[in-house]
């Protein structure tokens, strides 16, 4: 759908002066004229729902010319949505209760060329947040999917941790069986009853069985050692073994170790998805091309820390010291970063799209390229700060 993004840009300019009253008015309207969806909002922190709302305006409209940076953003709210409960039913009366409250404070500028870019506007995101909410619903069949491949898993692991003896006497079972079968005269019989050969057989068996015990050993032992040094703030052994978990390829998703100090670790392309390292020390660690996303990462040190490339995508990074951090081209789309240290850091073609960054101190930082909106910056620190543009900021 081909969208005025110009109509929609300047009527949104004149309702941005009145940006806390425009939010406030619209759940009033909302929740008058479709007292059904209140019950979704009835442990929700209002004024923090208010600025949410804002958000997702500024992030749609800044980026009405960069659909390619807009459709995965859409796309990943309406997943979110559904967890919420936001059924699509509730996409129309939203939809209405927005062209109302814009009509409302747009009065004598809303004019029907107006009226019909913003719903064609809102068309346009509902598909694209519907089709996030339809992956989501889709991954739900394809999660029972897994649960069968992990039952099949499950039954194979349960071969492989099978008593060696065990596994040896079958090897001689099956040989034999075969030996039984096959033709006497077979070229294949004389190969099989070879002097030598059954023991050959069931060595070569036992060599490929206990290789992946030997591997699964170490990992169990490497994971308890992670897990024995839980709310033990320095522990040398944990971070070994999460580096060796990390060589290995195992996935450290969910890890918790909170307050725990990992200077100088070598986590890089790690996933650290959902992980909470609250309070955390990560000084001078490489978490380069690591996937991050949904991490809570609040009040963690990562000063001089190595993030390029990673996945910090709706990450809390609230409070965080990421003083000279190297964030090149990290993904931080609607990442929390109230009141965290960047002074310094590298956001070099970093992506910020959606990103809170209230009371940030980005003095020094570098954000040439950066996709990020000045309404987001305005309620950041950014003295001294190389903009977007590659001009240094300086107050007026």
């Amino acid at each position: 759908m081909s969208l005025n993004v110009e109509i929609l840009e300047q009527s949104f300019e004149k309702v941005k002066p009145y940006a806390n009253e425009f939010a406030a008015s619209f759940y009033d309207n909302l929740f008058k004229a479709h007292p059904e969806v209140k019950p979704l909002f009835t442990k929700t922190d209002m004024v923090n729902q208010q600025k949410k709302l804002l958000n997702s305006l500024v992030l749609v409209v800044e980026n009405l010319r960069s659909p390619e940076t807009l459709g995965p953003v859409l796309n990943a709210l309406g997943g979110r949505h559904v967890g919420y409960g936001a059924i699509p039913k509730y996409y129309g009366p939203v939809g209405e209760t927005l062209l109302v409250t814009l009509e409302q404070y747009l009065q004598e500028d809303w004019t029907p060329e107006v009226k019909k870019a913003w719903r064609d506007a809102y068309r346009a995101i509902t598909a694209l947040m519907l089709k996030g909410a339809g992956e989501e619903s889709s991954s739900k069949a394809v999660q029972a999917e897994k649960k069968l491949v992990t039952l099949a898993r499950k039954l194979i692991d349960a071969f492989w941790i099978a008593p060696t003896w065990l596994v040896a006497i079958a090897s001689v079972v099956i040989f034999t069986v075969i030996l039984l079968i096959v033709d006497d005269n077979s070229l294949l019989a004389e190969v099989l009853g070879a002097a030598d050969t059954i023991s050959l057989v069931v060595a070569l068996v036992l060599f490929i069985k206990e290789a992946p015990d030997r591997r699964k050993q170490f990992h169990y032992q490497a994971w308890s050692t992670v897990d024995a040094a839980h709310n033990v703030k320095v522990s040398y052994a944990r971070i070994l073994a999460l580096q060796d978990l990390n060589e290995d390829g195992v996935s450290l998703k969910g890890l918790d170790a909170p307050g725990a100090e990992l200077v100088d670790i070598n986590l890089s392309h790690a996933n650290l998805s959902k992980a909470n390292l609250i309070e955390s020390d990560l000084s001078n660690a490489n978490l380069s091309y690591a996937n991050l996303d949904n991490a809570n990462l609040s009040q963690t040190k990562l000063s001089g820390a190595d993030l390029s490339y990673t996945k910090l995508g709706f990450a809390c990074l609230s409070q965080a010291n990421l003083n000279s951090a190297n964030l090149r081209s990290a993904n931080l789309i609607c990442a929390d970063l109230s009141y965290a240290n960047l002074s310094g850091a590298d956001l070099r073609d970093a992506s910020l799209s959606g990103a809170n960054l209230e009371g940030a101190y980005l003095t020094g930082a570098n954000l040439k390229n950066a996709k990020v909106s000045d309404y987001e910056l305005s309620s950041a620190f950014t003295e001294g700060a190389i903009m977007p543009d590659g001009s240094k900021y300086k107050s007026s």
